[in-house]
């Protein structure tokens, strides 16, 4: 069986397969994760979603994932569901996910709509001299002798 690979729409890694997916797979699988770890009934399976019981699951939270990434954006709803806000909810159904998901969209929005900003660099940055000290160092007199440059002692 072939694993699918990355595109622009499946950017995503299923965390049970490590298969690349689509934005809506890969939420869709961290609340049936959630939802699992909620009921106390451990990992889910490889490719839970074609299983019973969290087939059903699965295609609702998939359902729910489309029309939030639909109306809010990729970037919102992943930070939305990956943040603290997000630990008592189970479900993309649920009363207040889409008021979460909608303040993650506020502040997505705002940080795209900043300007970048540039760095400026110089291309041929010299060096700092060792001139601000008077005096010799022990290393730096030994480099000195070795190098013969200098008399072993004035």
């Amino acid at each position: 069986m072939k694993k699918r690979k990355r595109t622009e729409k499946s950017k995503y890694k299923h965390e049970s397969t490590g298969d690349y997916c689509t934005c809506a797979a890969y939420v869709a699988e961290i609340m049936c994760r959630k939802n699992a770890e909620n009921k106390n009934e451990g990992s889910l399976p490889y490719k839970f979603w074609n299983k019973k019981p969290w087939d059903w699951t699965f295609k609702r939270q998939l359902y729910a994932a489309n029309k939030l990434i639909k109306e809010f954006g990729e970037h919102a709803v992943v930070k939305a569901i990956n943040s603290d806000e997000f630990n008592g909810i189970f479900s993309l159904n649920h009363p207040k996910a889409k008021s979460i998901i909608k303040k993650y969209h506020i502040i997505v929005s705002e940080q795209e709509s900043k300007p970048k900003q540039k760095i400026d660099y110089v291309e041929d940055a010299k060096t700092r001299s060792n001139s601000y000290s008077s005096k010799k160092s022990i290393l730096q007199r030994l480099r000195k002798i070795e190098n013969a440059e200098e008399k072993e002692f004035e």
